[in-house]
């Protein structure tokens, strides 16, 4: 038998917005799952033991049914700290997520006239369908954390480099290696899939890259190129992006970002899964990786790992004496069971670990990845052998195994249009503005 990740050919990493475990795949533990993940407990006394007060009045977990979240809780470093609440022993008691909330959002937190605060809401299988159908069809981490407890840029930061110059949002990303660079030395092939402005468009030194380079293209190519292109020039890892809130945009986001509402996240993560197993072939050797990058304020009953990040050279901010809230994680690949968890600690580090142990040098990413107390992924992988069943998520159009030729026609027919008259087609056609 070989190993899976001998056998894997594609990592694909899709990074999502701002939500919790609890909030997203908490309920699997309620009946009628009753997964055995470390998830929402339906008893009076766990839902009373994991609550939070404020203003004389206690907030437990509740079904919440609102796709879209009523406003952007706060989530920077501060925030986070009186969300935590002081630690005991080590434990965090995760008491302030509504105090942060109301104050913050100056929010009105009398029940007998404002609603219930979002922040304690879950959602279930009728708001997250395709994460529910991609839970129940592959593997659920449920000890997968935000690396630090802070905001976005600085997990993004981690998570494409193992380090973070900053501990907070800036304007402009300082400079840094990403993983871009770490790929291009040793050589592996990838891409970026964006369906907005790509996240490093933050960092002035990829701008140039980002707008000229055939390793950042539209989110659309990615169904024609799993199904068409070569294995010869096929991308070894691919980083797929949503519309981001925050970004400017046509439409909506599909980010999952408060309070862009959740159905534009289920249906990208549809069309990533679809477009990846649109070739059944090159699906049989395919890791899909999707987590979030933070919790984005809104609570979850797990305190953090006692995992301390130091800055590195050049950084100036206080060291992380915690871990980041845990988060939304699943690993979709023919290389897992149906309906499995994986509780083994991890942070998005470890998606480095794992290229580090695929592409590194002596299996390894860098002495920062490679020391840190986060798990190794490769351990989720149960199968050595491939599924050879592929299951298509309820709502799909059904194309499993082959690309409608109208999907590739209006594709290709982009393509012609903006290289006859890009500064015309962009005008016309506003929906092509990222050609």
């Amino acid at each position: 038998m070989t190993e899976p990740l001998e056998q894997i050919e594609t990592i694909v990493i899709l990074m999502m917005e701002n939500r919790s475990f609890d909030h997203m795949l908490g309920y699997l533990s309620l009946p009628p799952y009753n997964c055995p993940l470390n998830g929402i407990q339906a008893s009076q006394a766990w839902l009373s033991e994991h609550s939070n007060p404020f203003n004389g009045e206690t907030y437990t977990l509740y079904h919440l049914k609102e796709k879209q979240f009523p406003a952007d809780p706060p989530h920077e470093r501060y925030d986070i700290s009186f969300q935590l609440g002081p630690p005991v022993d080590g434990v965090f008691p995760m008491n302030g997520f509504v105090g942060n909330y109301a104050v913050v959002q100056a929010i009105s937190m009398d029940p007998a006239v404002a609603p219930l605060p979002a922040v304690m809401g879950y959602y279930a299988q009728e708001e997250v369908p395709i994460t529910h159908f991609l839970a129940q069809s592959f593997t659920v981490c449920d000890n997968w954390f935000a690396p630090l407890p802070s905001s976005t840029q600085p997990n993004r930061l981690m998570a494409m480099s193992g380090i973070s110059m900053t501990d907070s949002n800036q304007t402009v990303l300082p400079d840094q290696k990403l993983v871009y660079d770490w790929l291009n030395e040793r050589q592996v092939r990838w891409r970026v899939y964006h369906e907005g402005m790509p996240f490093f468009s933050l960092m002035p030194r990829w701008i140039p890259e980002i707008l000229s380079s055939d390793r950042f293209v539209p989110f659309s190519r990615l169904v024609v190129d799993v199904q068409d292109e070569s294995p010869d020039t096929f991308p070894q890892v691919i980083f797929v992006e949503p519309v981001y809130t925050d970004a400017p945009h046509l439409g909506k986001a599909d980010d999952d970002h408060p309070p862009t509402s959740i159905d534009g996240g289920q249906e990208f993560l549809k069309r990533t899964y679809l477009s990846m197993i649109s070739n059944p072939k090159r699906w049989a050797s395919t890791l899909l990786i999707v987590t979030y990058d933070e919790h984005g304020g809104i609570y979850d009953h797990v305190s953090p790992q006692g995992w301390i990040t130091y800055p590195p050279n050049g950084a100036n901010y206080p060291a992380f004496t915690s871990s980041g809230v845990r988060v939304p994680a699943l690993i979709i690949s023919p290389f897992v069971e149906p309906g499995t968890i994986y509780s083994g600690a991890l942070d998005h580090t470890s998606i480095l670990k794992l290229l580090g142990q695929k592409f590194g040098d002596k299996g390894g990413y860098s002495s920062e990845v490679d020391s840190r107390k986060a798990g190794d992924l490769i351990e989720a992988l149960t199968r050595t052998t491939p599924r050879a069943d592929i299951q298509a998520p309820p709502g799909s159009p059904g194309f499993v195994g082959s690309v409608p030729q109208n999907v590739v026609a209006f594709q290709k027919a982009g393509e012609a249009l903006y290289l006859q008259d890009p500064a015309q087609t962009k005008n016309k056609f506003p929906e092509l503005w990222h050609f």
